[in-house]
């Protein structure tokens, strides 16, 4: 998932300066290697939104999980630009990094030697579809032949959140002008009225509901969404290195309980950041994600997922999802 800007593009710029800045205050390099050289290394590549592996940096519970089970983090990024630190998972020049369900599929479908072992998910609340001011919908049905802006990737959350918006009341993407736009150049065609409307998710769509006269026409919770991020890792590393990735795991189940417990840490985030004021109140809403492996219920979340993808016509047919994860609660893995 993405995360927001402008008039207000600015803010979204400033989230991820901080996000990059405070990652950076934790130990660029985690963990500690004893003298003998004999410590594993886990190589993380860092997307620098708000989620459980980026937080858990910056408060540093995922290094301390990761050094009770003797493994040292070597922290690369944060990358602002995801598609950057999932070249260097592709390449051999990271082990994990954190991305989206439906690029995790896309893997799948694909056969890269990727695998998740860690889900994390909501009730949907924090993304869906939003009009800008002036335009006369009052609810999906009428967003049929208007131009709708869907993020930069064609079966992306922006894309599927539509998707399945649209089906609740019959209609297809076919029946919309989905226009394929980089967040931040979302944002600045959705303040100027120079797109009908926007199907987005996390602070982009808090973003986009509270621009002046704005109105949501539809939410992930009440469309039956089964988007989840997930955190992977490369199957090479998991097979070698079940205990570090199950450290990794704990890491994130720590974060994402400290954060249950203080929901503001993620408000406060993005109020240093300088966010609107309203914009904050509305990320203030949303589910705190819940962290799980990628057990036998872990799966079925994503075969959820990966049938609405093949059914909406994202994806040609349902990867193998036993070659797709890593189940650390397993013991050994995929």
């Amino acid at each position: 998932m993405t995360r927001r800007r402008t008039a207000l593009a600015a803010t979204a710029t400033a989230a991820a300066a901080l996000l990059t800045a405070c990652a950076a205050d934790g130990a660029s390099g985690g963990g500690s290697t004893p003298a003998d050289g004999t410590a594993t290394t886990v190589r993380v590549a860092d997307v620098s939104t708000a989620n459980h592996l980026t937080l858990g940096r910056t408060s540093g519970l995922v290094d301390d999980a990761l050094d009770e089970a003797g493994v040292a983090a070597q922290w690369l990024g944060p990358y602002t630009v995801p598609s950057v630190a999932y070249d260097a998972l592709l390449t051999d020049q990271a082990d994990v990094t954190t991305t989206d369900a439906a690029q995790l599929l896309t893997w799948a479908a694909e056969e890269r030697d990727v695998v998740a072992f860690a889900v994390e998910t909501t009730s949907g609340d924090d993304q869906g579809v939003v009009v800008g001011a002036g335009v006369p919908v009052t609810g999906v049905a009428d967003l049929r032949g208007l131009t709708v802006a869907v993020g930069p990737t064609p079966g992306g959350v922006g894309d599927y959140v539509l998707a399945k918006a649209l089906a609740t009341v019959g209609l297809t993407s076919d029946d919309v002008q989905r226009v394929y736009l980089s967040e931040s150049d979302a944002t600045a065609e959705f303040v100027a009225g120079t797109v009908d409307a926007w199907a987005t998710a996390d602070e982009h769509f808090a973003t986009a509901q509270s621009t002046p006269g704005a109105v949501v026409v539809a939410r992930g919770d009440q469309v039956g969404s089964n988007d989840a991020t997930v955190h992977v890792v490369s199957r090479t590393f998991a097979h070698e290195h079940p205990e570090a990735v199950r450290a990794l795991f704990d890491g994130l189940a720590a974060q994402a309980a400290a954060v249950e417990d203080k929901p503001s840490a993620i408000t406060d985030l993005y109020s240093r950041a300088g966010a609107p004021g309203d914009a904050i109140k509305v990320i203030g809403t949303f589910d705190v994600p819940e962290v799980a492996p990628l057990d036998d219920a872990g799966v079925e979340r994503l075969r959820a997922f990966a049938d609405d993808l093949v059914e909406l016509g994202f994806l040609a047919v349902e990867p193998h999802m036993a070659h797709a994860v890593h189940d650390v609660t397993a013991g050994s893995g995929s």
